[in-house]
């Protein structure tokens, strides 16, 4: 793995496949490293020398079997990150149902004058339930 356009895609892949594999777990003590890890990792590519159409350029100016490999690994990359999207999507639903959960369940918030909700607003993801 000498070629620098190889070793960029595949920080790239690896970072957001990690946080797919946090996300997909509900991991939530290794979500920031994930997500720190896959930030880290966009940026750097965003960085590369012209931009991303230089990118493309030099991928498609690669010898026939490392460009293929550094494609497959780019799908990939944006398999897993389409993917990671609708994972977070999911878990802010859940985490919404959760507090809808918490607020019918609850005496205060309906009988009460003031209203106290444990948990609602608190804007954090839950553990697994």
């Amino acid at each position: 793995m000498n070629n620098p356009i190889q070793f960029q895609i595949s920080q790239v892949a690896s970072a957001v496949g990690l946080l797919r594999a946090a996300l997909e777990a509900e991991d939530i003590d290794a979500l920031p490293n994930a997500i720190a890890a896959a930030q880290q990792a966009l940026d750097k590519l965003n960085a590369y020398p012209g931009g991303v159409e230089q990118l493309r350029i030099d991928m498609d100016a690669l010898p026939s079997p490392l460009k293929e490999e550094v494609k497959t690994q780019l799908e990939e990359a944006t398999v897993d990150h389409h993917i990671n999207g609708e994972l977070i999507r999911l878990a802010a639903q859940k985490n919404a149902a959760l507090q809808a959960f918490i607020a019918q369940q609850s005496d205060s918030a309906t009988y009460s004058s003031t209203g106290n909700v444990p948990g609602l607003g608190s804007g954090t993801f839950s553990k697994k339930v």
